[in-house]
């Protein structure tokens, strides 16, 4: 019978997963259009770029991709995982994106050539108000971005209790 020796077997060290800022780089290699380094308008409002970027983070951190669905359940998720002091228009993201995605779905319409009838339309994002409320603590909705953009994203989650949907990592 073969033994094997185990003391001559190359011994590899332990992958660290990505930083923050490496899962930012693919999640913007992968949206190329996406706003970067400035502010968005919608309409008249102004959204700042650090609360874009925060946003992004966000997509990163939690492993959700900028599918529809997946978009969802992002806002459900910050709508509960965050700390309650935060912009105003924090919470209309949240909620006047649902109930704009839910009355689109009642009137029969599809988003990007697929439709989600209202039933799927709420367990997407209360699927995500879920998640939120599951975190261990709460983000600081006012985080400053460059103080965790070098932390490894396993480390984020880990402390926050974040389970990874895998899409950026």
């Amino acid at each position: 019978m073969d033994t094997i020796d185990t003391l001559s077997l190359p011994i590899e060290p332990l992958q660290r997963s990505l930083t923050l800022r490496q899962g930012l780089d693919r999640y913007y290699e992968a949206n190329p259009d996406f706003v970067r380094d400035q502010d968005l308008w919608v309409g008249i409002m102004r959204i700042p770029w650090c609360d874009m970027q925060r946003h992004d983070i966000m997509h990163v951190v939690t492993g959700y991709s900028t599918a529809l669905e997946q978009e969802l359940q992002l806002i459900g998720f910050l709508l509960t995982s965050l700390t309650w002091k935060r912009p105003w228009y924090y919470y209309a993201q949240s909620f006047v994106v649902f109930l704009e995605l839910l009355w689109q779905s009642i009137q029969g319409k599809a988003w990007g050539g697929i439709y989600h009838n209202p039933v799927q339309v709420c367990r997407l994002y209360l699927k995500g108000v879920k998640q939120g409320l599951t975190v261990h603590q709460k983000i600081n909705a006012a985080i400053d971005p460059s103080t965790v953009l070098d932390l490894d994203l396993a480390s984020l989650r880990s402390e926050y209790g974040i389970q990874n949907a895998g899409a950026w990592d």
